[in-house]
């Protein structure tokens, strides 16, 4: 059983728990021939990110805060590869490059940067962590090491 939950100002956009998954109002409701498609692709996008946490940081999860990137990146590149499943109408390989490789890209590019591993000695910073890096460069950093494995010993991979 997996409930989904809408809270009216919900603080996050949306939170994953066993079982269930919490969701801010804006962040999963459209409306059919009123919203944009970006709202739809945003609303498709945070289900799919939230449901594949459902293994990746619940079932399967890091050792330590240090390696968020793993949690983050696969939910962040399963939520691409279920959109391609649920809307292959949708040029989804397209919409990872906007939202996620163009942006971590540019990001990346500045001084500001930091590794994709962070070093957390204290639970204090834990919510410092979750940014754009731990999101988008670990789901490019994903997408890459499938497309250099093939998607089948990938997904054998990431099964065992």
């Amino acid at each position: 059983k997996h409930d989904l939950i809408v809270i009216p100002d919900f603080v996050s956009g949306a939170m994953e728990h066993w079982g269930l998954v919490t969701f801010r109002e804006t962040s999963v409701l459209f409306k059919e021939g009123v919203s944009s498609s970006n709202n739809q692709e945003q609303v498709a996008l945070t289900v799919a990110h939230e449901l594949a946490h459902m293994w990746f940081g619940n079932l399967a999860t890091m050792k330590w805060w240090n390696d968020l990137w793993l949690n983050e990146g696969f939910a962040s590149y399963m939520e691409f590869k279920a959109l391609q499943v649920v809307h292959p109408d949708w040029d989804v390989d397209t919409l990872f490059l906007i939202h996620s490789l163009q942006s971590v890209q540019y990001l990346d590019n500045k001084l500001s940067s930091h590794a994709i591993v962070q070093d957390v000695s204290h639970p204090d910073q834990i919510t410092e962590i979750f940014d754009v890096i731990s999101y988008n460069k670990g789901s490019s950093v994903i997408r890459m090491l499938e497309g250099m494995l093939g998607e089948e010993v990938f997904r054998i991979g990431v099964s065992a």
